[in-house]
């Protein structure tokens, strides 16, 4: 598994099942300047090793709400993904897990992408629910 830190930001990499796992400090204001620029390194990361299964784990975000020059930079970034699932991990505010749920359905519904999105508890179910999904896709390009 590589690791790769960049800023307040740790990115984890499963290159064999194709998982990235993206952990922010608990430090890092979702507001500030410095979590915009993570969110810049995790999507050329994305995009350079077309990653299609993501782990989000914002820790115990610092405080703040999506700004909209962050929903604006998701609404441009999530459709030239490779990505397929994404799973949430939950954090102790529930406000900004279902804020950031609600930004990333709303664009996998108005642009049709093919993701699948879901909120889990913890880290063991997100792995989970990815390799049953692995699972099913490696059953289907057999059968085809």
């Amino acid at each position: 598994m590589k690791v790769s830190k960049y800023g307040l930001m740790e990115l984890a990499y499963d290159e064999p099942r194709n998982i990235l796992s993206a952990k922010w400090s608990d430090a890092l204001s979702v507001e500030s300047s410095g979590f915009l620029q993570t969110i810049h390194s995790l999507f050329t990361f994305i995009q350079e090793n077309e990653v299609t299964n993501l782990i989000i784990d914002s820790g115990i975000p610092a405080g703040g709400v999506l700004t909209e020059e962050l929903i604006e930079f998701f609404t441009r970034q999530v459709p030239n993904t490779s990505l397929k699932y994404i799973a949430l991990l939950e954090s102790p505010d529930y406000l900004w897990d279902n804020n950031l749920y609600q930004v990333l359905s709303l664009l996998i519904t108005t642009y049709r992408l093919p993701i699948a999105v879901k909120l889990l508890k913890s880290r063991t179910a997100a792995q989970e629910w990815l390799a049953s999904h692995s699972c099913a896709q490696s059953a289907k390009s057999e059968g085809a």
